[in-house]
């Protein structure tokens, strides 16, 4: 939807260049990536602080992730 976007798997970074191209992304789903965000940042560069997890944390998200990903196949371009 952007043609060029930036090198990041920052997921507020991706819906800040989507806003920059016109889509209006729910504040709602900000704060989910703000959250979504260091759990990546983990697995792809390890050595850092470890994220404890419990049921709880992880059912979180888990549902972060699968509301961001609703909200991107019901705005993407069919």
């Amino acid at each position: 939807m952007t043609g060029s976007h930036p090198y990041t798997h920052d997921l507020v970074e991706l819906m800040e260049a989507l806003e920059a191209a016109g889509v209006m992304v729910p504040q709602e789903l900000r704060v989910y990536g703000d959250a979504l965000s260091p759990h990546y940042t983990m697995a792809r560069y390890p050595g850092r602080k470890p994220i404890v997890y419990d049921r709880g944390r992880g059912e979180r998200c888990i549902m972060q992730a699968k509301r961001i990903i609703e909200w991107v196949e019901e705005t993407a371009d069919p």
